[in-house]
């Protein structure tokens, strides 16, 4: 992945241990990942969870001044935790964060370059001039996408696919045709999100590795090389569409936990406190068959507006057919129900899509020495390891 943006200069020295923070509005999650010579993956050597208090870091210092304490929190007990798993307390002094989805905007960039000489072999050295201006439309291109008010900072681009002679052509260099189109995703980011991270990372006495935005690290990690993925938290729900390993499109969409607890409390008459205690005891199965089954008609309405909203985006990704694996991660992804709904109408599927959730076996460049992780609530952050140096 090659950043546009980069908050702090590389330190002559790499370190060797790093937090991983996602800052939900619900929950901060914390991990702490070693990166040793000699190993291929990074490894997980402990982790930690703190209630955020629906402070939302994307609304700038104040928000994140708040947030601060459940940040430290998180980190404190992940680092506490590596005692447990590795028998020595591991405390790092770099970080990689995650920007959410909601405070970022993705696009798609393509140039078409006609070769003068079809009949001789592609150089690295033109391929490499064909991405450069696929890659200088992403500042100005992601200047004209942002519709909302506010800064907003380029932050990413990874390539997107080459097609050589309207083939998709998995490395081009070497090869000969007429025509190369070559396509990149830049994300933009708000600035007062970023402004919030580098305040939560002053507060917890952390220098600022990297900074993702949440779909470039959830592509990262897709089991496969057509897939889309679905982060469901309790703001929204990002979602993301990869295709021939790229990021091809990436969007947000309000609905998610917050969206299910308010529709369940209107349904059933109680406070937005009970509804949750009802909704979290509803995704445990520890509910009565007979109350499941009255809960799932109460949230049907609730489910259904978020699989529209979620069909609404995925009809708007570009060229061709859509993948057929979906993963889904986040909190919220523990609601019953939000497989079948996805597999109600196989369009815009070629066919009915494969369901299954982003757990251990769908990360293998990590290596887990923790027990207990919860991986629908701490997908986002290991995927963050695409954020670490190379070593």
């Amino acid at each position: 992945m090659k950043f546009l943006h980069r908050l702090q200069p590389k330190k002559q020295q790499t370190p060797t241990a790093y937090s991983l923070v996602d800052v939900g509005r619900d929950t901060v999650k914390a991990a702490v990942v070693l990166v040793l010579p000699g190993h291929a993956e990074p490894q997980v050597v402990g982790y930690g969870l703190a209630k955020t208090g629906n402070h939302d870091i994307t609304g700038g210092r104040i928000e994140a001044e708040a947030a601060a304490p459940a940040v430290n929190q998180a980190l404190t007990a992940a680092e506490d935790s590596t005692e447990q798993y590795i028998g020595q307390k591991v405390v790092p002094d770099d970080a990689v964060f995650a920007v959410a989805g909601r405070a970022i905007v993705g696009k798609l960039f393509t140039v078409e370059h006609k070769r003068p000489k079809p009949s001789t072999p592609i150089s690295a050295k033109e391929m490499n001039t064909v991405r450069l201006r696929a890659e200088k439309l992403v500042p100005p291109g992601l200047a004209e996408a942002v519709f909302e008010g506010g800064q907003w900072q380029p932050l990413a681009v990874t390539d997107a696919g080459t097609l050589l002679d309207d083939r998709l052509t998995m490395g081009v260099v070497g090869l000969t045709g007429r025509k190369i189109t070559h396509s990149v995703f830049g994300v933009a980011a708000q600035a007062s999100a970023l402004r919030g991270l580098e305040v939560l990372a002053d507060a917890a006495n952390l220098s600022i590795a990297n900074v993702v935005a949440s779909p470039h690290a959830l592509a990262s990690v897709a089991p496969h090389s057509e897939a889309i993925i679905l982060d469901i938290g309790l703001s929204g729900t990002d979602v993301c569409v990869i295709k021939q390993d790229a990021l091809v499109a990436a969007d947000w969409i309000p609905f998610g936990g917050h969206f299910f607890t308010q529709s369940l409390a209107q349904a059933t008459n109680l406070s937005a406190k009970a509804a949750r205690t009802l909704k979290h005891a509803y995704g445990t199965g520890s509910l009565a068959a007979d109350r499941a089954e009255n809960i799932a008609a109460k949230l049907d309405a609730a489910l259904s507006r978020w699989y529209r909203a979620v069909i609404e985006v995925l009809r708007r990704v570009p060229n061709g057919p859509l993948p057929r694996r979906i993963y889904l991660t986040g909190g919220g992804s523990k609601l019953p129900g939000l497989e079948r709904y996805l597999k109600i109408d196989p369009t815009p599927f070629s066919a009915a899509p494969e369901i299954s959730a982003l757990g251990a076996k769908s990360l293998p460049a990590i290596k887990d020495l923790t027990d207990s992780m919860d991986y629908k609530l701490m997908g986002l952050a290991l995927s963050l390891t695409v954020g670490l140096p190379e070593w």
